[in-house]
């Protein structure tokens, strides 16, 4: 399940967790668990895109041969990166919170 979080409020996270508490409200402790592991999944990915999008910009502001776009397209493949890796982390913590635990996430 792929969880999208919106939040067109002038502040940044400015009822996002209301409206995450209300969206988790009600939903059976198994369901949650599943939720929560799938989560946990899905910010592991987002750490390592992340991290590969910084270490390509680096690489990138390093290289005297690289282009002023090419930087730039990478800049902004970070910023969209670390983005979606807070929004993650946002709603992993609310579904921990609801949850109460750190449930054990299967490999695989």
């Amino acid at each position: 399940m792929r969880i999208v979080a919106s939040n067109n409020d002038e502040s940044p996270g400015a009822g996002l967790k209301y409206n995450l508490e209300h969206i988790f409200e009600g939903v059976a402790q198994p369901v949650l668990e599943r939720l929560t592991i799938d989560a946990i999944r899905e910010y592991r990915a987002s750490v390592a895109l992340a991290e590969s999008a910084r270490l390509q910009r680096v690489a990138a502001e390093a290289d005297t041969d690289c282009c002023p776009e090419r930087q730039g397209e990478l800049q902004r493949t970070y910023e969209h990166a670390e983005t979606e890796h807070r929004v993650r982390q946002l709603v992993l913590n609310n579904l921990l919170n609801r949850l109460g635990y750190v449930p054990k996430v299967p490999a695989g």
